[in-house]
Parts: structure tokens; sequence; C-alpha cells
């Protein structure tokens, strides 16, 4: 059994996948027994050519076609067998030794199935995001007016913690999530129906109905985050998609 296990959906992500990859072998090899799984969607560049140059211990995975963020990541969830899984999005980069730092915490805190760490933007200032369950509203301020009604933004964002403690997280970021492997199985990953967007909501969702969900304070990664689904109509139906389905899902 591996200390941990990782897995990376890429779709098109030449230009940023080897440092990913390389910043987050560098920081475990030697500390941690792991296996990072690579899913790729089918890209049309030389996304798969790049994963191949990398060193470490990594399992490529290639899909004939673009099954989705979800559904990628579960297509490996019967291989797992580590203590830990961790769900790194491709523009994730470690600087520090968060997750070896994570894993000690996890040890410890044996009641604790997903660890959300705190997230920065290249240039050092936080990322706000752990939310609250969404509501239609909140949505749809995000996706329409994302840089106004500050007030409701901030509450949903739960800004009012400062970040600068451990709490519990309704709806934890899906782009590095820390799982306790045995959890992560017993949820069957993914809802596969939802081809991308709040698909890290409904599983933290159903992680909090058999375990906990925790914001980690201690330590951060790194997330060179472009926010698109706003500015791009079809990244935009795909959001109202899985919003359709997501409240649909919970009975909202």
């Amino acid at each position: 059994m591996y200390d941990i296990s990782l897995s990376i959906v890429t779709y098109n992500n030449r230009n940023i996948i080897r440092k990913t990859i390389e910043s987050i072998v560098s920081h475990i090899e030697d500390k941690l027994s792991y296996v990072l799984y690579v899913i790729d969607n089918n890209s049309s560049d030389d996304t798969v050519q790049r994963v191949l140059g990398c060193t470490g211990n990594i399992i490529l995975v290639q899909n004939k076609r673009n099954i989705g963020f979800g559904a990628a990541h579960n297509t490996i969830l019967d291989n797992l067998d580590s203590r830990y899984h961790i769900v790194v999005n491709p523009d994730i980069t470690i600087v520090n030794d968060v997750i070896t730092d994570m894993y000690r915490y996890m040890e410890e805190h044996r009641e604790i199935g997903l660890l959300t760490p705190l997230v920065k933007h290249p240039n050092g200032q936080i990322q706000y995001l752990c939310k609250r369950n969404p509501t239609i509203t909140d949505l749809f301020i995000r996706l329409v007016f994302p840089d106004r009604f500050k007030k409701r933004q901030d509450f949903f964002t739960m800004k009012e913690t400062g970040y600068d403690k451990p709490f519990e997280v309704e709806y934890a970021t899906g782009c590095f999530m820390f799982f306790r492997t045995s959890v992560f199985k017993q949820l069957k990953g993914f809802d596969k129906h939802i081809f991308l967007y709040l698909e890290d909501a409904d599983i933290t969702r159903r992680v909090n109905q058999i375990s906990k969900t925790i914001f980690y304070p201690y330590n951060y990664v790194i997330h060179d985050w472009q926010r698109g689904a706003h500015k791009s109509l079809k990244l935009m139906w795909i959001n109202v998609k899985s919003a359709i389905w997501y409240f649909r899902k919970w009975r909202l």
C-alpha cells in the first residue's frame, strides 16, 4: 500500500503539466511512497508527450474522448491502494512540504475524510475557495456578476473565518482535495453525471454525510487560477447544466 496516490486530469495542458508534475514529485520523493496517475482526456496537443517526458512513479491513462473531470478521476478508482488520495488540478504548483504536512495531520485526525489546504495565487494572495453549500443565487452571482455583490460573495466564501485556523467546510475546492482513500472509495468517487463544475461541491457534501471536511491553514499550494466560466458561452452552459443536475439531485 502506498502512503499516497495522486490523480491529475489533463486536457490540452501542454504549457503547465510538466511544471505541476515535477513540483509534486520533487517534494514527496524519498519522503512518502506514492503513485501519480495522469489521466488524459484525449488532448489534441502534445500534453501526453510532455507527461511521458517526466520522471517519477507515474502512470499515464489515456481516454479516447473527453469524459469530463470527475469521470476521468474515477477511471483509476478501483486501482487505488493507498492511505490517502489527492485530486490535483494541472494548474497547481507545490513549492513546500504541504503534502507531507497534510499527511501527518490526517494521521493525527482520523475523523477527517477530506482536507482542503490554503490556496494562494502565484503572487502570494489568498484564494478564498472554501464555501458554504451553494444556492442558485450564489452561483448566478459568481457566474454573471463575479465582481459585484461583495458582501454576499464574502459570506459565501467564508471570509469571516480569516482563513487562519482549521474549520469545517461545506464546499471544498476541487483544485486540491486530500481524501482519506477509504472515504473516496466508499463514495465511489465523483458523480459521473457532472461533466465539469460543482463536482467538488457534490462530493464535499457526500463526504460530510459520513465524515468531515476540514480546512488546513498551516501550509499552502499555488494555484494559477483563471476563472473562465463567465467569459465563455460554452463553459457557461456547462456550468448551468452542472448546476441543474446538482440542485435536482439534492432537491434544493
